[in-house]
């Protein structure tokens, strides 16, 4: 097992933690928009673990992971031999291939990582952003592992006392796929 394999997990390790505990301070304190940011934060290691556990070539997930722990941005190469920088889409479409909801989770999120009318919640619900089937979809994840009532309109306050069930949900998923990266191993659903 390599030092870098180690190192990255840890890094992941280490993000995680600070996260739960984020989490758990501003549900305590009701800062909603805040606990959604670090969902989509705990998921963008969710969708890294799983874009590396998708290539096979080991030496490439090593290189991508180095290119993390020296702080540079992950880089894929190109038929025409030039670099391309890995985007989070790139890295969402490898993750949604698996496993659906992380596309709606890493949108809805995104709405709160940066500046938008997401923010003001409280007046105008974002879930009226998204499409009949997006909305759909995530009554179904929410309902299948958090037992939603599937009838219940998606707002920010009808979802609020399950984002901690979300967020273990995504760490516990997460967990689960650090052996695989650890022992060179493709991550399969």
């Amino acid at each position: 097992m390599t030092d870098v394999r180690q190192k990255f997990i840890g890094l992941i390790q280490s993000r995680s933690k600070e996260n739960a505990e984020s989490l758990q301070d501003d549900f305590v304190k009701r800062r909603i928009g805040k606990c959604i940011s670090t969902l989509r934060e705990e998921l963008d290691s969710f969708i890294r673990v799983m874009y590396l556990g998708r290539i096979s070539d080991i030496d490439e997930r090593e290189r991508l992971m180095k290119q993390t722990l020296s702080g540079e941005k992950w880089t894929v190469l190109r038929v025409n031999n030039r670099w391309k920088q890995i985007t989070d889409r790139d890295m969402v479409d490898k993750a949604k291939e698996l496993i659906g909801y992380v596309h709606y989770v890493y949108k809805f999120g995104c709405g709160f990582i940066h500046l938008s009318d997401f923010h003001d919640y409280a007046a105008t619900n974002p879930f009226d952003k998204l499409s009949y089937a997006e909305k759909a979809d995530i009554k179904i994840y929410l309902n299948q592992y958090h037992h939603f009532p599937i009838d219940k309109e998606l707002t920010v306050e009808n979802i609020t006392n399950y984002i901690p069930n979300v967020f273990e949900k995504i760490s516990s998923n997460l967990i689960c796929y650090f052996d695989e990266i650890l022992n060179n191993r493709m991550i399969s659903i």
